[in-house]
């Protein structure tokens, strides 16, 4: 079938619908834009320099047209919706980067995972990834990116990224591997004297409540009475898990909402009393990394006063996708609707929303980061995974020795390189002090 007898149908089904519509002004815009894509198809055919595909025009069209609405609305074709298929329900090679697009459309690294060929390579939150294989990412679309970045276990991709925290520009070369991440990381006594408990959630899956309760469990069993939960850097996951970690800490009420233009959007999650952990004093550290699921659950925590927020406003990554099939196989992936925190919050950040606007989760004290502090945390989490790695041990792991000064080389020069500032974290040494002047004030 030709492009306008295409066009033409098309045509014939728009009219239909706008003789429907209400508003005579809005009708006549409409058709206007209408005959204009008709009769930009029709000059494409007709005088590009080489013979185009119908379908390819149509497609790039709607590609198109789902791309200026957000990151995350896509139309799919065949291709895309069996690929998609395949990376469910098989095993993928991955680099273990969440990504998104910032107001500016530049691909962007909202966080590498741990344990992750992308962290191992030196990927860091924020990272603008400008190249993949030496093609330029400018307004890539999240569904290429992805299909450029995963690949078989063992193959290797080269990504260039201009790094956020330094404005240095690298060129890694990452290989591809199966993505296993541990999701509740570093339960420890963050402050032994003063009992506070401190726990990382690295991520939500499916396994992440039922191991933040071997984490709070062990921790109460040490005599723990107040928790720090650190969520900075967490790019969220599973709906589902972020629901029941929120859960653990709220008795009763509304957790997160969701709403969209028609009713089958809308919907509620609320707290059960089964489950949920003692009334210790809880602090949660969120930073501009936070994303997704933890802003569901900083949000949940905050609006029901049932703990205090510290670090920096959260990313703003909150919106619902849902999946509309089309006929010939292809499918679009369409945002449907908003989270919202219990108080009717709205946590996603448009794509064109400013500094001023309502989006993302505030922390109550606000904890700011140099870049010395961004680069020392990330450093830090590295150095807590490898403690991490060594399962029944008391001992830490064993320093790898500095190296020889070379002949005729001052040892206290080399002495200085090898010699490391030791890190503070200043949110969690804010959030235990406040966790234990809530102690101090509930014993008078």
């Amino acid at each position: 079938m030709r492009v306008r007898e295409l066009a033409l149908l098309a045509l014939v089904a728009f009219l239909i619908v706008l003789r429907v519509a209400p508003g005579a002004e809005k009708r006549e815009a409409s058709y206007a834009n209408f005959k204009a894509f008709v009769t930009v198809l029709e000059q494409v055919k007709r005088h590009y320099v080489v013979p185009v595909d119908d379908e390819k025009l149509f497609y790039g069209a709607f590609k198109g047209m789902l791309a200026e609405l957000d990151p995350f609305s896509q139309f799919m074709t065949r291709e895309d919706v069996e690929q998609l298929e395949v990376e469910t329900e098989g095993e993928f090679g991955g680099l273990g980067i969440e990504i998104s697009l910032d107001q500016n459309r530049i691909l962007t690294v909202i966080t590498p995972l741990e344990d992750t060929p992308a962290m191992k390579a030196g990927v860091l939150p924020g990272d603008r990834i400008i190249e993949i294989e030496g093609r330029n990412t400018y307004n890539i679309t999240l569904m290429e990116a992805v299909k450029r970045l995963r690949g078989k276990p063992g193959t290797r991709v080269t990504i260039t990224v201009l790094h956020q925290l330094t404005n240095k520009r690298e060129t890694l070369t990452i290989t591809r591997d199966i993505i296993k991440v541990k999701s509740v990381r570093a339960a420890r006594m963050a402050d032994a004297a003063g009992k506070i408990g401190y726990v990382r959630i690295n991520n939500f899956q499916r396994t992440t409540a039922d191991e933040l309760d071997q984490a709070v469990k062990k921790l109460l069993e040490e005599g723990m009475k107040g928790l720090v939960l650190d969520l900075r850097r967490n790019p969220g996951g599973l709906l589902d898990s972020a629901v029941a970690v929120a859960d653990r800490f709220i008795e009763k009420g509304a957790i997160v909402s969701t709403k969209g233009r028609s009713a089958e959007t809308g919907h509620q999650f609320d707290a059960q009393k089964d489950g949920t952990y003692p009334d210790f004093p809880l602090a949660v550290l969120v930073s501009n990394f936070s994303a997704s699921g933890s802003e569901i659950v900083a949000g949940a925590i905050q609006d029901h006063h049932r703990g205090i927020l510290l670090g920096q406003r959260t990313f703003g990554k909150a919106s619902v996708q849902s999946i509309l099939a089309l006929d010939g196989g292809c499918k679009l992936r369409l945002t449907t609707a908003r989270y919202y925190t219990p108080a009717g919050r709205l946590i996603h950040r448009e794509i064109d929303a400013k500094e001023d606007d309502a989006w993302g989760i505030k922390p109550d004290i606000e904890v700011k980061m140099t870049l010395e502090d961004e680069l020392g945390l990330s450093e830090h989490f590295r150095d807590e995974r490898v403690q991490d790695s060594t399962k029944n041990s008391t001992k830490p792991p064993t320093p790898e020795a500095p190296p020889v000064p070379e002949e005729g080389e001052p040892k206290d020069t080399k002495k200085k390189e090898v010699e490391k500032k030791e890190f503070v974290d200043t949110a969690l040494v804010r959030a235990v002090d406040a966790l234990k002047a809530i102690l101090v004030i509930q014993s008078r």
